[in-house]
């Protein structure tokens, strides 16, 4: 009887534990290759919490801040904009002609690694005001990380696809 209560109590205290630990930030890549590099993790959360909240606010700096100097970014509608510099210049563009995004939300789902690249992919949506209603756009993201001579990653390439739904 001692151990039916002992091994329910420990089933409980775990099933507790679990519920309780904290769960991985959305921001973070769901499915990851085993060994993958801390930093890269690091800095892709860091990267996408941060876009989440300067996208929401017009600012700039922490958008293009993971960029590598040579990033080719490809938008939606297949436009190339080559280097930070004009990787800049679109969003400051965008924040200048469209309407403000209220929120962003971006679902990392997974990350592929091949030597100094990694490969995330995901999703993401900008919800904006619209006619007075919330509209959220959704769209899909390939986004292509490289090691740095010194360890860090920067982003290579960002490519932004039609959503499939």
């Amino acid at each position: 009887m001692k151990k039916k209560a002992l091994s329910s109590a420990l089933c409980a205290l775990a099933a507790w534990a679990l519920m309780a630990s904290p769960q991985k930030p959305p921001e973070s890549p769901r499915v990851m290759p085993p060994g993958t590099d801390p930093r890269l993790v690091s800095t892709i959360t860091k990267a996408n919490a941060e876009f989440n909240v300067a996208i929401t606010k017009a600012d700039v700096a922490p958008i293009i801040e993971p960029y590598a100097p040579d990033a080719v970014f490809v938008s939606i509608d297949g436009t190339a904009f080559r280097g930070r510099a004009q990787i800049e210049q679109l969003y400051r563009d965008r924040f200048a002609k469209g309407p403000p995004v209220l929120e962003s939300k971006i679902e990392s789902e997974e990350l592929m690694l091949d030597g100094d690249l990694a490969y995330e992919r995901g999703r993401a949506a900008f919800t904006r005001l619209v006619d007075g209603k919330r509209v959220s756009d959704w769209a899909r993201f390939l986004t292509i990380w490289q090691r740095q001579p010194g360890g860090d990653w920067k982003i290579l390439r960002n490519i932004v696809l039609a959503d499939r739904h």
